[in-house]
């Protein structure tokens, strides 16, 4: 299982100084999008993509909580995005088989309050599945679902998905083994690496 860094718990402006520090506890990075409209708040610029893709060689998963989907796909893959989650709320089906179509490397993601069972109009078509415990929007949040039990669900659920499973949202060191059992890709971890 890989740890991803959550970029939005770090020193934003001391970013480059913080990834370097902090190095040995992840495999790669995370970057929220918000738009203040799917969320309560407005995240960095999606241009801060090209920035950190410029500056290390991590690979970069960005995970879209907003309303246009479409364009902010198109421009984190630009700007170097190497995996792109949007959300099941905010996308279509069939726009998101026409993103996947184009991008590949395209997954979806679900919030904590929304019926895993929606799932089933995008999973055949998703790169990755994002499993989302807290409301979205700011970091160090209380989990609004169980982490262990929302993965359960979903293996429950989809039992013959292979594809990357990533969980996002107040992921703690003493749960990550727990993950692993249950065969979780790619555990997101913001103030657990950054507020040490």
């Amino acid at each position: 299982m890989k740890i991803s860094a959550s970029i939005q718990a770090s020193n934003i402006y001391n970013l480059l100084n913080e990834l370097n520090e902090y190095s040995d506890s992840f495999d790669q990075l995370h970057v929220d999008i918000t738009d203040g409209n799917f969320t309560n708040n407005i995240s960095l610029p999606v241009a801060i993509i090209e920035y950190i893709k410029n500056n290390t060689d991590f690979v970069i998963d960005t995970h879209l909580m907003l309303n246009n989907n479409e364009l902010f796909t198109q421009k984190a893959f630009e700007y170097g995005s190497d995996i792109v989650t949007v959300h099941c709320e905010t996308t279509t089906p069939e726009i998101f088989k026409s993103l996947v179509n184009e991008f590949t490397y395209v997954g979806v993601g679900i919030l904590p309050t929304t019926d895993m069972k929606t799932l089933s109009n995008y999973i055949d078509e998703a790169y990755s599945v994002l499993l989302l415990t807290v409301n979205p929007g700011f970091s160090n949040q209380t989990k609004a679902v169980n982490l262990i039990d929302r993965v359960q669900e979903f293996k429950d659920l989809y039992p013959d998905y292979s594809n990357l499973l990533i969980v996002d949202g107040g992921v703690k060191k003493e749960e990550l083994e727990s993950l692993r059992n249950l065969d979780v890709d790619i555990a997101v971890q913001g103030g657990a690496i950054f507020a040490k």
